[in-house]
């Protein structure tokens, strides 16, 4: 399980290395921060597209053969950006590292539930749902060193040799899983389009992926505004709030092991978060630090994505099922960090962290609401 986490761990990376040498790469391609952004969101905009084909395809394939064939097209490709080919080439390369990262997070997840016993799952996919915050976290720790020490293209090539003995120690640890599935006939285009749909009108496929995009709206959003609105705090709760959220992430698979069914703790999350929201905003108008309650906000969002994964095998019994939804979660997170950090920009800037404020609790509500709605209809199992 720590194996393939670590491989969600190295999946992340695929982001937080551009974001880490965003400015060194863009000195070193001589291009706008607009271009250089496009090579940053090329991964996720992949996913936006392909997430949930990539989990309609999963089964035929094979999820040990998926995981490994992402790591090492991960590891190439990270190899060919470390000679820092053309601009055109790079953002070629991205889209192709897309395909790789979405390979990674759908069959990964999908195998840690396959290979834990029903009663541990909650933890496993607690567990699973820090893999970005880690990401982040390590790179922002270390990103800098490394880049002082051996250039960008250094970072880039311990990334590629991280992705490349991943996939070695997968290739020998999963050799034997029989959870994952063997392959078969892959869907044809119709019959992809079609089952793209039905993922989205059941309710146990689209559920997880729905209130990932709650999380994910806000999320990426805070952790880049709020310091700004943080005086003197600044520099030190820029650091804290990421580590807040995988707190909360890990905390909700230990919640849902011992406490709370999933629907239950994404009903409480996502009203905390509303909460601490308020708060947060009655701080900054009252002129007081706005430290403390955005720790809790950044925790309780933390809940909540952690929460949006944990429904994924305490909905989706099979492991067909549980890759179309991880498929959704994919697809869903994709479209709320795409979404969700510009729309907050723009109203930002006119309405200062009121305008952080107010979507968050929009999301927030929508998190609550699609939660106890299927608490009430549909949720017996997971509530």
């Amino acid at each position: 399980m720590i194996l393939l986490w670590a491989c969600g761990v190295l999946a992340g990376m695929q982001f937080a290395k551009v974001s880490v040498a965003f400015q060194p790469l863009q000195a070193l391609y001589g291009v706008t921060p607009t271009q250089m952004g496009l090579v940053l969101s090329t991964v996720g905009l992949v996913g936006l597209v392909l997430g949930v084909a990539m989990g309609l395809c999963a089964p035929a394939i094979g999820y040990r053969r998926l995981l490994l064939a992402g790591l090492g097209l991960g590891a190439l490709v990270s190899a060919l950006q470390a000679s820092l080919p053309p601009y055109p080439l790079l953002l070629a390369s991205r889209m192709v590292e897309g395909a790789s990262h979405l390979a990674v997070v759908v069959a990964a997840p999908t195998l840690i539930a396959a290979s834990c016993a029903p009663a541990h799952r909650a933890i496993a996919m607690g567990l699973w749902s820090t893999f970005v915050g880690v990401a982040f976290a390590i790179m922002a720790a270390l990103g800098a060193q490394v880049m002082a020490r051996v250039g960008v293209p250094g970072l880039l090539l311990a990334h590629a040799t991280g992705m490349a003995l991943a996939a070695v120690a997968a290739g020998w640890a999963l050799r034997r899983d029989k959870a994952a599935a063997g392959p078969g006939p892959l869907p044809g285009l119709r019959q992809l389009l079609r089952q793209h749909v039905d993922v989205y009108s059941v309710f146990d496929t689209a559920l997880p992926g729905l209130c990932f995009f709650c999380y994910t709206a806000m999320a990426v959003a805070l952790l880049t505004y709020i310091p700004q609105f943080a005086g003197a705090d600044r520099d030190w709760l820029a650091v804290l709030l990421p580590l807040m959220v995988i707190a909360g992430n890990f905390g909700a698979g230990w919640l849902v092991q011992h406490w709370l069914a999933p629907l239950q703790l994404a009903r409480l999350a996502f009203g905390a978060v509303g909460l601490s929201a308020v708060l947060t905003g009655w701080s900054h108008a009252a002129g007081v630090s706005i430290a403390a309650p955005a720790l809790v906000l950044m925790f309780c969002g933390g809940l909540s994505g952690g929460a949006a994964f944990a429904l994924v095998p305490a909905l989706c019994r099979t492991s067909a099922l549980q890759a179309r939804a991880n498929g959704a979660v994919a697809q869903m997170g994709n479209l709320g960090s795409t979404s969700g950090p510009p729309l907050l920009a723009a109203l930002m800037v006119p309405f200062g962290l009121s305008g952080v404020v107010v979507p968050v609790l929009l999301f927030a509500s929508l998190g609550v609401g699609l939660a106890t709605w299927a608490a009430r209809h549909h949720g017996r199992r997971a509530a």
